[in-house]
């Protein structure tokens, strides 16, 4: 079984530490349970299917019952609660805690890289404007950017980039985009990583609207009541419209600059349900 430093899914941890006990013996939930201190046999089994949730007592139980100490001990409390915070803003800290324990530790968290690729919108626009640029001018690569960006952002940006084979540098010495995609990892982080990212946009996009000139621009909404159902089909005119546009940027071999496209569907208010 792996280390505990080795999950982002404090579930999916319980699972694998169940799976392995139950083995290589007759370990059974109950088991599970009565060593952890709950009089419920399927507590636990709950927990692992994500119908409950533990309580700060119930985690100290648990790992007790598991047999984790010292600094496994302290991840797993942070495992426990990055899977149960419901904000984003305190999951986001959680995490950067966890990351932080695992490296001190010398693990390191799988998929951990998407996490810190969508952390700052400054990676993904690197990643497209480095190579064409090819330049490694920390400075002319900054001023090529239409939003204030600190000259150290773009520092760890490619370093960040390098590290995970997004960019690498040619015989030339010029920066060239790899074929390695990004990966979104395991489903928590990556719903974390991308929200981020999508905020980070969201904000850029406020801020165009009084930076960025009408013609380099084209920013509209429409304010519409629909059904369940139209909702649906919009959802799929969405789809198949990011793939147009996706055959469109492959079929182009120009540059002139990145551009952000944000599709966005949300709904504003709903209609209530007579008791």
């Amino acid at each position: 079984m792996k280390p505990v430093m080795e999950y982002q899914n404090f579930r999916l941890f319980l699972q694998d530490y169940y799976l392995e006990r139950k083995k290589n013996s007759g370990f059974t939930w109950r088991d599970f349970a009565k060593a952890s201190g709950y009089s419920s046999p399927v507590f636990l089994k709950l927990v692992c299917d994500g119908k409950a949730n533990l309580s700060e007592i119930g985690v100290e139980r648990v790992a007790s019952a598991m047999g984790l100490v010292g600094v496994d001990l302290e991840y797993f409390r942070l495992l426990v609660g990055f899977g149960q915070e419901k904000s984003d803003e305190k999951k986001t800290e959680i995490y950067k805690k966890m990351l932080s324990l695992a490296k001190e530790n010398s693990f390191e968290i799988l998929d951990s890289g998407s996490y810190e690729y969508y952390n700052s919108w400054v990676n993904p626009v690197l990643r497209e404007l480095a190579p064409q640029l090819k330049s490694f001018n920390t400075t002319e690569l900054r001023n090529s950017f239409l939003f204030n960006v600190e000259k150290t952002d773009v520092n760890s940006s490619l370093k960040l980039l390098e590290k995970l084979s997004l960019l690498e540098k040619n015989n030339q010495g010029e920066w060239v985009q790899t074929n390695k995609a990004v990966s979104t990892g395991q489903l928590d982080v990556q719903s974390l990583a991308i929200r981020n990212m999508h905020r980070q946009m969201g904000e850029l996009a406020v801020e165009a609207l009084d930076k960025i000139p009408l013609a380099d621009r084209d920013i509209s909404g429409v304010t519409i009541g629909i059904s369940k159902d139209g909702f649906y089909k919009i959802q799929k005119e969405i789809a198949d419209f990011r793939r147009r546009i996706s055959a469109i940027v492959l079929n182009d071999n120009e540059f002139d600059k990145v551009y952000r496209l944000n599709i966005q569907l949300f709904p504003l208010a709903e209609k209530k349900e007579e008791k």
